[in-house]
């Protein structure tokens, strides 16, 4: 029969005309991240006022990082770093620099949405990728977290 093609091709545009609809409107209703999902590179603190990181500057994660978008410099007798920056416009977020880390100094968090106007604004230094919890690790390896809120673990 001639127009069967037709048919089937309005039986389908009919159908979804009137079933609901798969997208959302985005700023104003946002998807849930699974828990699971991969987000912005943080680096975990020992103490929050004066602020120590957990990281000792042994460069570990930027030397296996596969986009080299991590730099980590340190002074001869400090081992805390004394620059520690991310560039997120080059982070493919693999983790790679969180498995390799030996003494569990990164965290990737569920934060997901942030913009910028140029490629400098994608360049995260130790100051923003701070967090603003204290994590305490027992000796079960169990962690605990006190958490102060004050807006610097947003971007």
């Amino acid at each position: 029969m001639f127009g069967i093609g037709l048919i089937k091709g309005l039986k389908t545009t009919i159908r979804a005309f009137f079933s609901k609809p798969v997208t959302i409107i985005y700023p104003y209703r946002k998807v849930k991240i699974a828990e699971r999902g991969q987000g912005l590179i943080r680096l975990r603190m020992v103490q929050l006022d004066p602020p120590v990181f957990k990281c000792t500057a042994c460069g570990i994660c930027a030397a296996n990082c596969p986009q080299h978008c991590i730099t980590v410099k340190r002074k001869e007798s400090q081992k805390q770093p004394e620059v520690y920056t991310v560039n997120y416009g080059l982070c493919m977020f693999c983790r790679i620099c969180i498995d390799v880390c030996p003494f569990n100094a990164l965290e990737q968090t569920q934060e997901h949405e942030f913009i910028g106007f140029s490629r400098k604004d994608f360049i995260r230094t130790k100051e923003e990728l701070m967090m603003g919890s204290v994590f305490i690790e027992d000796k079960n390896n169990t962690i605990t977290t006190n958490t102060i809120n004050d807006g610097k673990d947003k971007l």
